[in-house]
């Protein structure tokens, strides 16, 4: 936490102390194994330093097997309004493929002990595809999430980053089941993997897929930094160095964390907001991509944009451009077809 405390010392100064903090996301590695005295010491320090005004939203990611009484109760003074509980299944038979060490009992159990302790909101992430990947298991899992009635669910994907772990045409039929049976619960689909009732959006995730400002602290995280909101010509990314051992040495030495820096210019940042945003509900405006990201996509893909609208694919109104449910299966090739050419 030292090297973190001192990462957060060099952020204490504009453009950063003149961004209004938003939401606080303690999240990456297994932070919920920390003691509650160090996660004070952590949200208490980016507040003062960043000179944060009362926070939307302070989310802490939750392993199971580190949801103790102690840790729970902790939560509320802590200022904790938000819980990600990393889950993974609620069938015994996934947990164990995936060699969780924890059940689905437990997991049962920390759903409860959280609620009861007065949490604004709860989150659990599953995940579909991978070990022991039947249909059964996964709409049990979908169904006991629902019966328990959390307010938030993540879909995961198995394999993701590795396409040759993938059944695309399996995964594609465990989401559409998931976007049936999650909608007819009140679930609204506000991003592709994000499900939530009314009034349990993560604050967060909408503030990334808005392409808005994120400061990332620790090893391996990764910031996101609109230098000046009023010029949309340029933003930068950059990530630290992974590794607890190395991040730590480079602070002792007072040595810049960051391992990877990027100007990322116009262009660039276009396609990444049509990204980001076709994979919401409210989907692509138009007109912000013409006036802040000088891409005119209805110039440029009018015969695209016809194409994927006559196959069912996108809702096309004027100034908007939506995924439909069928389009959402398809969201990545749909997303290739509609960015600018180069």
């Amino acid at each position: 936490m030292t090297a973190v405390r001192r990462e957060l010392e060099h952020y204490a100064r504009p453009p950063f102390t003149d961004a209004a903090v938003r939401t606080l996301y303690v999240g990456g590695g297994r932070p919920s194994r920390l003691s509650p005295s160090v996660l004070q010491s952590l949200t208490d320090a980016c507040r003062r330093t960043l000179g944060a005004p009362p926070l939307e939203e302070t989310t802490l990611e939750l392993h199971p097997s580190d949801a103790s009484p102690n840790v729970l109760k902790a939560l509320p003074r802590l200022g904790i309004t938000r819980l990600s509980i990393r889950g993974q299944s609620f069938v015994d038979a996934k947990l164990r493929a995936l060699g969780a060490p924890y059940s689905a009992e437990d997991l049962r159990d920390t759903v409860h002990r959280v609620q009861a302790v007065g949490v604004e909101s709860v989150s659990v992430d599953l995940m579909f595809g991978g070990p022991n990947p039947s249909l059964s298991a996964w709409k049990a899992s979908l169904q006991r999430a629902v019966d328990l009635r959390v307010p938030h669910v993540t879909l995961h994907e198995f394999g993701a980053d590795s396409p040759s772990q993938r059944d695309d045409e399996a995964q594609a039929d465990r989401f559409a089941f998931a976007l049936r049976a999650l909608g007819a619960k009140g679930y609204e689909p506000y991003e592709l993997t994000h499900f939530a009732r009314p009034g349990h959006r993560s604050r967060y995730q909408e503030h990334v897929y808005a392409h808005g400002n994120v400061l990332g602290l620790g090893p391996g995280a990764e910031s996101f930094w609109w230098p000046d909101r009023t010029d949309p010509s340029s933003a930068e990314r950059w990530a630290n160095v992974p590794g607890v051992a190395a991040y730590s040495e480079r602070l002792r030495d007072d040595e810049s964390p960051v391992a990877r820096r990027e100007s990322i210019d116009r262009p660039s940042l276009a396609c990444e907001y049509i990204l980001l945003r076709l994979r919401t509900k409210e989907g692509l405006d138009l007109n912000v991509l013409h006036d802040r990201y000088d891409c005119s996509l209805r110039r440029e893909k009018s015969a695209t944009l016809n194409r994927l609208a006559a196959e069912g694919l996108i809702h096309d109104d004027p100034a908007r451009i939506r995924l439909t449910d069928r389009g959402r299966l398809l969201a990545d090739a749909i997303t290739q077809r509609l960015m600018p050419e180069a």
